[in-house]
């Protein structure tokens, strides 16, 4: 069996080639400057000459914010880069996984979104990422499996977990978190193992959910980290969406139900709580400079 991996340098894209390494599984691993995923004609060049079992995308436009102003640029990598990678994968007969997110709903919600709940983005980013499912399910429905995720963390590149432990440890500052936005924090590495062992497991062709289980806000989850790291968790104080002025609407709770992967016989994701605490270590020596 041989991957290929787009959006190699990201946090997820860094975990997969972790776990590949981890199993002996081969790869090639393209980061962004190697493989533009909007280029349609490259992209299916590249995978054609490189001829993976199993093409795995985690290239895409993530900057919430911005894609409210580059509307272009985000549907560019998140439609037209996702409806690229499914042809490039049909051309060669290969698995193809994509990831998208928990923005595809419009977190009006109070009980983890199944599957097939109403698709409903409020944002840009939303509205690009769920393009990209359609274009790919109308390509390559027959061998191609969309993982959406939330909320993802690791010892790789920038997020909420690194940020807020780099604040407890290494400042005295305190901090305001939003108390509002119910989620599940997602290890990259858990999702990656998973990711895995579902095309090992020939898991069936479809819309997945992957996030760790429960739900928290993300001023409690601040409070673990700062618990964990044995810092005063006063200093952590919970605050309002509103007191954060923004441009993009976010979901208010986006919880995902994993129920689906009980009926491919696999386990669902561990609890955010547990997976925050094993990943703690490795994510503290991860800001040593």
């Amino acid at each position: 069996m041989k991957w290929l991996i787009s959006g190699a340098s990201g946090q997820l894209g860094r975990c997969l080639q972790q776990v590949l390494n981890s199993q002996g599984i081969e790869y090639v691993a393209l980061t962004k400057q190697e493989l533009d995923i909007s280029n349609r004609k490259e992209t299916i060049n590249l995978v054609q000459d490189i001829r993976a079992n199993v093409v795995v995308n985690v290239a895409a436009y993530t900057n919430v914010e911005n894609a409210e102003s580059e509307v272009k640029v985000a549907y560019d990598v998140n439609q037209a880069g996702a409806a690229n990678m499914a042809s490039a994968s049909k051309s060669i007969g290969a698995k193809f996984v994509h990831f998208s997110t928990d923005y595809v709903f419009s977190g009006i919600k109070t009980s983890p979104w199944e599957v097939d709940d109403l698709t409903e983005p409020i944002s840009v980013y939303g509205k690009s990422k769920l393009a990209g499912e359609t274009e790919i399910t109308d390509e390559y429905k027959e061998n191609s499996l969309i993982i959406r995720t939330a909320w993802l963390y690791s010892s790789y590149g920038k997020n909420f977990y690194k940020t807020i432990l780099n604040k407890a440890i290494n400042t005295k500052d305190s901090v305001k978190v939003v108390s509002d936005q119910i989620g599940q924090p997602t290890s990259a590495l858990d999702l990656a193992e998973l990711t895995v062992l579902a095309v090992k497991s020939d898991v069936a062709p479809g819309i997945f959910h992957a996030t760790n289980a429960g739900s928290t806000s993300w001023y409690e989850f601040a409070k673990l980290i700062f618990e964990l790291a044995g810092e005063d968790i006063s200093r952590v104080s919970p605050v309002s969406t509103l007191e954060f002025p923004s441009k993009v609407a976010r979901p208010k709770y986006s919880a995902l139900s994993n129920e689906m992967w009980k009926d491919s016989g696999l386990s669902p994701l561990r609890s955010w709580e547990e997976s925050v605490t094993v990943m703690f270590p490795v994510i503290s020596q991860s800001l040593i400079k």
